[in-house]
């Protein structure tokens, strides 16, 4: 069987580090805010090049948490993608702020820059562009569209430490290692075990050069409360723990390593199946994390069913539009998002992770071939 992911890829000599720093937590009992958090935040700091970082619950609260940092009023629009998973637009019908949706661009799959200039009015106050499958949005191009009275916030829960590279000629390697997280103004991550980066469970972490958004986030995260007892805001009980903190401290020494085998990988799944003329590849530029490997075509539902026969686990991200999920019918009016709506029924994410081996990929792209031809 030909795994879809591997949520811990480490070597068995990380691993003896990580139980270690474990064990010296559960020996101190400094499981809530211990010296470790600290230590990560610094740490991650340093790879983003962001000047502040704020570990929370998980991606979803940091979504949460930098939304109500920004004191939005009810009339308020927040801008988000057709296709996402749930968080990005839950986030926003948490805060009570309006969900306002744009459609995708139909060779990407991030957030449609044109479709986000119709959607702007009077009234929006924010935008929350997805990093896709681990591909940055192009920032610079979005801020110099809307200015600065509108906030970014990046959702980058698939794309740790990704580049923004847009030169214009092909190329497998990111040639200038831009990071763009300078045009948002907050960047919110996820840890979940499955991503790039994953913890030992639930985790998340919010990013920002601003000191007042950083400051008010650090008391949001902790109940409004950043001296114990003095609770001056409203906040959520939303932290990122100590044995957590942790792990991904040790974790991202390895992500850069990690990143470029995923890239290694997807190039080969590239080369070799655009050759078939029934998918669609994923416009990607060098500098994604390549958290995912999303191809498209009209047989997505046989394709899966004969994937698994053959011992090729395949996922789906995502079987929805946002604009489509029951639980956002009451709260947004009828609309079609083409692009979205394409997506999700023809999008199939194949096995792509730093355990995957060469051999394998070239199994998942001979099978592909063979439904293809007997199709």
């Amino acid at each position: 069987m030909i795994n879809f992911s591997e949520v811990n890829p480490i070597s068995p000599k990380t691993n003896l580090r990580i139980n270690k720093a474990i064990y010296k937590i559960i020996k101190k009992k400094n499981f809530i805010l211990g010296d470790e958090v600290k230590k990560f935040e610094k740490k991650f700091s340093v790879y983003t090049k962001v000047k502040h970082s704020i570990g929370c619950g998980n991606g979803t609260d940091a979504l949460i948490l930098s939304l109500m940092s920004l004191n939005l009023k009810k009339k308020d629009e927040v801008i988000v993608p057709g296709l996402s998973y749930v968080s990005t637009a839950l986030a926003v019908v948490l805060n009570r702020s309006n969900l306002i949706f744009a459609d995708i661009d139909e060779e990407t799959g991030l957030i449609c820059i044109d479709q986000i200039k119709n959607k702007i009015s009077k009234n929006t106050k924010a935008i929350i562009p997805v990093n896709l499958y681990g591909q940055k949005v192009d920032l610079k191009k979005l801020r110099k569209i809307i200015g600065r009275k509108i906030f970014i916030i990046e959702d980058s829960a698939q794309s740790h430490l990704a580049f923004s590279c847009l030169c214009a000629k092909p190329h497998s390697n990111c040639c200038n290692n831009n990071r763009n997280e300078k045009y948002a103004d907050i960047s919110c991550y996820s840890f979940y075990p499955a991503k790039n980066l994953g913890a030992y469970g639930d985790g998340g972490l919010i990013t920002t050069n601003n000191k007042k958004i950083y400051d008010k986030i650090l008391a949001l995260r902790n109940l409004g409360s950043i001296k114990k007892h003095e609770h001056n805001i409203i906040g959520l009980n939303s932290r990122l723990d100590t044995i957590n903190a942790a792990v991904l401290s040790e974790k991202i020494n390895y992500l850069d390593k990690f990143n470029n085998i995923r890239r290694k990988i997807s190039n080969f799944y590239d080369r070799n199946l655009k050759k078939i003329k029934d998918i669609k590849i994923t416009k990607t530029n060098p500098g994604s994390s390549r958290h995912l490997y999303v191809i498209r075509c009209s047989k997505r539902n046989l394709l899966l069913k004969y994937m698994l026969k053959n011992k090729i686990l395949c996922q789906i991200h995502y079987p929805y539009s946002l604009n489509k999920l029951k639980g956002f019918k009451n709260i947004i009016k009828n609309q079609t998002l083409k692009n979205s709506e394409n997506w999700a029924n023809e999008c199939l994410s194949l096995p792509l992770h730093p355990k995957l081996t060469m051999k394998n990929a070239g199994e998942v792209v001979r099978i592909l071939n063979k439904f293809f031809k007997k199709k």
